[in-house]
């Protein structure tokens, strides 16, 4: 006799938000691009539903087929998790409805050439949305980045993204940073990324660890944010409240850890070690904390 159970395989990606800093700290620390959101996005294709045997004698389940139903129905039942990825952008972009905001405060070094070990806390404030779905057509997302806080809303940029569906579990993003600006960012043209983003999850035998590795090219991104550079990194979600990072820009490496309160739905808190190695000078530490909310619109 045959059983058909209904399998709804939903990639749970990047929770958190890694927020633009002020334009000073753009330009120190490239890595720190346009604010980043991905939460609960449907990686795993249209067609989830698969026929499993409940006695997989014959051969009309594939053993490649019934492992993945297993494993399937195995997260259906643990607790979800997300990777993050912190200090570089993504191929991805936040879900059709939802809205995000985030604060966050950044360390930085007195001049962008490290002259000085004084440390000044800088910060800066995103409000964005997402539009459109990635997996059908093409999904887009909108934020806001208000760099000057004294006074506030002295500075700022509009920045867009855009991002499609490669496969089942690839996705493919280009971002425009400072479409719009205002204030000190109106000196800086528009800078765009191009980036790939590949989600996976790694098993052992009671557990499952989902992973996202990024690679890009971006216009701005090496030697303080005025050469175009590489992008390269990967995220693991550890558990349902902890997520860690590392990425680079090919000059230096950025550290970072997500967390989520198993409290406060929707609310998130990261911090990444900009330059975590000093090896560029521009050694620097970012706290943000966000809040997104899923079908706003």
């Amino acid at each position: 006799m045959t059983r058909r159970f209904s399998v709804s395989f939903i990639g749970l990606c990047a929770g958190l938000l890694s927020v633009a800093a002020t334009a000073q700290e753009s330009q120190d620390n490239p890595s720190l691009g346009p604010a980043e959101i991905t939460t609960d996005v449907q990686v795993r294709g249209a067609d989830p539903t698969f026929p499993v045997e409940a006695e997989p004698r014959d051969a009309q389940v594939a053993g490649d087929e019934f492992v993945d139903s297993l494993q399937a129905m195995t997260k259906l039942v643990l607790p979800p998790r997300s990777p993050v990825l912190l200090g570089i952008g993504s191929g991805v972009v936040a879900p059709h409805g939802t809205v995000f905001a985030s604060v966050s405060g950044t360390t930085r070094r007195d001049s962008p050439d490290g002259a000085s070990d004084d440390l000044n806390l800088d910060g800066s404030v995103a409000l964005g949305f997402g539009l459109g779905d990635a997996t059908e057509t093409v999904g887009a997302q909108v934020t806001t980045v208000v760099s000057g806080l004294e006074p506030f809303g002295d500075s700022g940029s509009v920045n867009l993204k855009f991002s499609r569906a490669l496969g089942p579990s690839t996705f493919a993003g280009i971002s425009f940073g400072n479409v719009l600006s205002w204030g000190a960012e109106d000196d800086e043209g528009v800078r765009t990324t191009v980036a790939v983003t590949h989600f996976q999850d790694i098993w052992t035998e009671t557990n499952y660890y989902p992973v996202m590795f990024t690679a890009g090219y971006g216009t701005n991104v090496t030697d303080g944010g005025t050469e175009e550079g590489v992008i390269l990194g990967a995220g693991v979600g550890l558990n349902e409240y902890i997520g860690v990072s590392a990425s680079t820009n090919t000059e230096y490496v950025n550290l970072g850890i997500g967390l989520k309160s198993p409290n406060l739905e929707g609310w998130n808190m990261s911090f990444t070690a900009v330059d975590a190695f000093d090896q560029d000078d521009r050694q620097a530490l970012q706290v943000a904390v966000s809040y997104s909310l899923s079908n706003a619109f």
